[in-house]
């Protein structure tokens, strides 16, 4: 069962229905490896939880969600067995689950936060939030997903400057290259994903998963293959109860009744 508030060090976990919403609290040394683990703990409990869960908000304790890794994270990055495993592997996790997940980004998201905010889905920031990876100012790289998730999410141009010029960008800059879907006054970013995951959690859960997935596979695929899995996709949907509701639905002029079957 998922607990309501299980605290694993770094991931609080709550669930309001069928929306589970994934608090993320980085202390101010910076983000290390029980962070990340319990970060892959958490997912692990979304993924298999009992309950039905439709969509994930994921938001901070504080405005900013991280800033940097800590120092022992980065003394240990060297190690083939230590860091870049299992931070690569949590935020995999993250962008692996199969419900849809929201960002809710009040301040800066630097460094792993940004890095954390592109295993999301959808991005909500406020007005006053700050996007940046700064490791290659820092003598760095990203280690956990940065340099492949930020060109796919903001196109190549957009991402390489980011990357190779270690700046950061304002709110408003997020939202023009695409960073972000949607800016929402400060300290209201939080209602704002809620109600994006609640808009999802009110369509076919099997569908918006399906959906989810479709995308995630295209961008590895050629066109030709990425309509041939969405099509694959399509054909296994017709045989859910929930593709029958919507269609009774639908014809009986009313809201469909989705049980996630």
């Amino acid at each position: 069962m998922l607990r309501v508030g299980v605290q694993v060090s770094f991931a609080t976990l709550s669930l309001g229905g069928s929306i589970a919403t994934l608090t993320l609290d980085a202390p101010a040394g910076g983000v290390g490896r029980a962070e990340m683990d319990s970060l892959l703990q958490a997912c692990a409990r979304i993924e298999g939880a009992p309950e039905r869960i439709d969509a994930v908000v994921v938001t901070s304790t504080r405005d900013d969600w991280a800033t940097g890794w800590s120092v022992e994270a980065l003394a240990e990055r060297s190690e083939p067995s230590g860091m870049l495993a299992p931070i690569g592997a949590a935020c995999d996790a993250l962008a692996a689950l199969p419900q849809p997940t929201v960002a809710a980004i009040g301040g800066s998201a630097l460094s792993i936060g940004l890095e954390l905010a592109l295993a999301c889905d959808i991005r909500v920031g406020s007005t006053a939030a700050r996007f940046g990876m700064p490791e290659t100012a820092r003598g760095l790289v990203p280690m956990g997903g940065g340099t492949q998730r930020l060109p796919r999410a903001v196109g190549r141009a957009h991402g390489l400057l980011l990357l190779l010029t270690g700046e950061d960008i304002d709110a408003a800059e997020a939202l023009r290259i695409g960073l972000v879907s949607q800016l929402v006054a400060p300290g209201a970013e939080r209602d704002a994903a809620a109600s994006i995951a609640r808009t999802i959690g009110a369509r076919g859960p099997v569908a918006t998963r399906f959906a989810k997935e479709a995308v995630r596979r295209g961008v590895e695929l050629t066109l030709q293959e990425g309509l041939r899995a969405e099509l694959d996709m399509t054909v296994i949907l017709q045989t859910t109860a929930d593709r029958a509701e919507g269609v009774r639905a639908f014809i009986e002029r009313r809201e469909p009744r989705f049980t996630g079957q």
